[in-house]
């Protein structure tokens, strides 16, 4: 009888000793597949916050690229278009970051030209982003640079992005002449660099080139 309460005992604790190892397993396995899965959830969540910052930038870049291709558009004579006191039709400032145009829309009237300037400011508080604007007048005649870049008669400028949301950090535009047989024209960069206010560690760049299409 002895034997058999020894021999018993013997199972029970090895069985016990089965449980426990089993149970540590299942607990090992259960903190992989739990890492796994939240990893696998901050990983697609930085994902999102990229994706949606690169839609953002790149729908407005993509809106400046075609606009910009109306730059000196007149219709109703041979030569472009330029804003009143520019060399060029597509004026860039000295530190490059602000780029100008005009463009007729209309034959006469109030409403004949469309004068643009896109242009990045650096915000006022803390709280918010640094801005790219773009300011958008109309006129009876082409606009000085200066005052096509300034909210007021004829038009306002507003931000691109939501202040709270996204930061523009960089706005550069580069422009290199191109010339023909009887006239010339830009070929402009532009180069954009923009991060998330509230995780700039969530950063996107992003740069397009494009030609005048109204040669001067």
């Amino acid at each position: 009888m002895a034997i058999r309460a020894v021999s018993r005992s013997k199972q029970v604790g090895g069985s016990f000793v089965e449980l426990l190892v089993s149970c540590l397993i299942g607990v090992m396995a259960i903190g992989v597949v739990g890492s796994i899965y939240i990893t696998g959830q901050k990983l697609a969540i930085e994902r999102a916050k990229t994706l949606l910052l690169a839609q953002n930038i790149s729908s407005v870049l993509q809106q400046l690229k075609e606009d910009v291709q109306r730059a000196g558009f007149d219709g109703l004579g041979s030569s472009s278009l330029l804003l009143s006191g520019a060399q060029r039709s597509i004026h860039l400032q000295p530190s490059s970051n602000s780029l100008g145009y005009v463009y007729r829309v209309a034959s006469a009237g109030n409403h004949a030209f469309r004068s643009v300037v896109y242009k990045r400011e650096a915000s006022p508080v803390s709280t918010q982003g640094d801005m790219l604007k773009v300011c958008e007048k109309h006129s009876p005649l082409p606009l000085t640079v200066s005052a096509a870049s300034l909210s007021g008669s004829g038009g306002y400028c507003f931000n691109l992005f939501d202040p709270k949301q996204i930061s523009i950090s960089r706005f550069e535009a580069e422009a290199k002449l191109v010339s023909g047989n009887s006239a010339s024209s830009q070929w402009v960069s532009v180069f954009v660099v923009g991060h998330l206010l509230l995780d700039p560690s969530v950063e996107y760049q992003t740069r397009i080139e494009l030609i005048q299409r109204n040669w001067q």
